[in-house]
C-alpha cells in the first residue's frame, strides 16, 4: 500500500522504531491549533503528542491537528482524556499513529488499552471511511492489517498501584512502551518533589520491569538536560517540554532582554526624547 493511501512502510513506522529501542524525541502540543503542528513538522522531531488529557482538545480540533501532522509527514500520538475505548477510537480514526493511555493500573487495564486499538483479537470498532483508511480507499483487510501493525500503544505508569503491578503490565505483549509519569507518581506517593526517594524507587522498578520484558521506556522531561542520565538507564522515548513551555520561555527571554536593553539605552532615550 502506498504512502498516499495513508500508511508508511512498517519498517519505517514509529512503532517499528519504538520497539527496536531507537532514541526518539518529541514534545507535547497543548494548543489545539493546527498551525502549531504545521510549524513543528519542519523542525526534525520524531513525533508530537496531542495532549487531550490536560488540554482543551475536542474531537474536531483533534482531527484538524492530526490532519496537520499528516500533511507535514510528522508522526502524531494522542494522549487520551481517559482509558475509555471511545477516546482511542476517535484518535485512531482521525489517523493518529497511536495513543498514550493515562493511569493504566494493572495488566487488565493494559489489555483493555491494547484491545481498544486492535481490530484482530481486539475490540476496535471498524470503519474504513475516516482518514485512517484514506476515506474509504483502503480495503477492509488491508486497513485492518496495517492499523494493527503500526498502531502504538503506550501505557502511562503513574500510580503507586501500577508500580505494584508493573511486572504483570510489562508482560502484556502488545504494549509497546511503558511511559513513566513522575509527577503523578509523586502525587500518588504523597511527595512534593519528582526526585523524592519514593518516586526514584518507583521509576527504577518500572525501568527494570520494562528492560526485563524488552519494552520501550518513555518519559517526560522539562528540558534536554535531563535526557542523558535517563537514556543511560534505558529510556528511549522522550517527550521534552511543550509548545506552551517553549512559547513562554522564548517570550520571557525576549521581554527580559528588551528590558535590559531599555535600561542600557536610557541615556540615548533621554537625548532623543528630552
Amino acid at each position: 500500500m502506498s504512502a498516499s493511501a495513508g500508511f508508511a512502510p512498517a519498517a519505517h513506522s514509529l512503532r517499528a522504531r519504538l520497539r527496536t529501542g531507537e532514541f526518539l524525541v518529541g514534545t507535547f502540543i497543548k494548543s489545539p491549533a493546527h498551525s502549531v503542528v504545521e510549524v513543528l513538522g519542519g523542525v526534525g522531531l520524531d513525533f508530537v503528542v496531542l495532549d487531550a488529557e490536560h488540554a482543551p482538545f475536542d474531537r474536531a480540533s483533534l482531527d484538524t491537528c492530526v490532519l496537520a501532522a499528516k500533511s507535514a509527514t510528522l508522526p502524531v500520538l494522542v494522549r487520551l482524556p481517559s482509558s475509555d475505548a471511545m477516546h482511542a477510537l476517535g484518535a485512531l480514526d482521525s489517523g493518529a499513529d497511536g495513543v498514550v493511555v493515562p493511569h493504566v493500573l494493572d495488566a487488565d487495564g493494559a489489555r483493555r488499552a491494547v484491545a481498544s486499538c486492535r481490530y484482530q483479537a481486539g475490540a476496535r470498532g471498524f470503519s474504513n471511511s475516516p482518514r485512517a483508511a484514506a476515506f474509504g480507499q483502503v480495503p477492509l483487510s488491508e486497513h485492518v492489517r496495517q492499523s494493527d501493525l503500526n498502531c502504538n500503544v503506550i501505557c502511562q505508569i503513574e500510580d503507586a498501584l501500577a508500580v505494584e503491578a508493573i511486572a504483570e503490565i510489562a508482560a502484556v505483549d502488545e504494549v509497546d512502551c511503558l511511559f513513566i509519569g513522575r509527577a503523578d507518581l509523586a502525587v500518588s506517593y504523597g511527595c512534593d518533589r519528582l526526585d523524592a526517594p519514593e518516586v526514584e524507587t518507583a521509576v527504577e522498578r518500572i525501568i527494570q520491569a520494562g528492560r526485563r520484558r524488552g519494552k520501550a521506556l518513555g518519559m517526560f522531561v522539562a528540558d534536554l538536560g535531563q535526557v542523558r542520565a535517563y537514556r543511560r538507564r534505558g529510556v528511549s522515548l522522550f517527550i521534552v517540554g511543550s509548545d506552551q513551555a517553549a512559547l513562554r520561555a522564548y517570550f520571557r527571554t525576549l521581554a527580559d532582554g528588551f528590558a535590559a536593553a531599555d535600561v542600557q539605552d536610557d541615556k540615548f532615550n533621554q537625548e532623543m526624547y528630552p
